[in-house]
């Protein structure tokens, strides 16, 4: 290559790196470690892409959980933050828009996993067949008095 065309080759590689700065056009990820967390999600065009937050904990429900609970309060933490500072380069803007609009729109997994709550009929049916249980093959009184008692009030 001439020099002419290593100078014009140049000026094409930044013209388009600021052109993809400047309207986000290229698909970016980070990993924000936000409360002992770390928050993955990536954006294009100045937008967090929603499906993506997270996305790594989706086959874990509670981590993927903890995780999109914690990308809303950072998204809003992100927000608040970059409204108290001055626009001294042209991406705050664009950051705080594009986290602003996260804190807003973005709807985090809520997920509590537990023991299952159990009816008070399921609790006095499993009540009864432990008692049947105790007292099968069994002579002993109280055993036998304490299943007819047991199983009376399911019947």
């Amino acid at each position: 290559m001439d020099p002419v065309s290593y100078l014009f080759s140049a000026y094409l590689n930044l013209v388009q790196q600021q052109v993809t700065d400047i309207y986000g056009t290229e698909a970016k990820t980070l990993v924000v470690e936000y409360e002992g967390e770390q928050v993955p999600f990536a954006f294009q065009f100045w937008q967090i892409q929603p499906k993506s937050v997270c996305r790594p904990y989706e086959q874990d429900v509670r981590r993927f959980s903890q995780c999109t609970v914690k990308a809303a309060a950072l998204f809003q933490t992100l927000c608040d933050d970059m409204t108290r500072q001055d626009d001294s380069s042209w991406q705050l803007p664009k950051f705080r828009t594009m986290y602003c609009s996260a804190a807003i729109r973005y709807r985090p997994m809520i997920a509590e996993i537990g023991d299952a709550k159990q009816s008070p009929a399921k609790l006095a049916e499993r009540a009864c067949n432990q008692a049947i249980l105790a007292a099968m093959d069994s002579e002993d009184e109280t055993l036998l008095a304490r299943r007819d008692q047991t199983c009376s009030a399911i019947r």
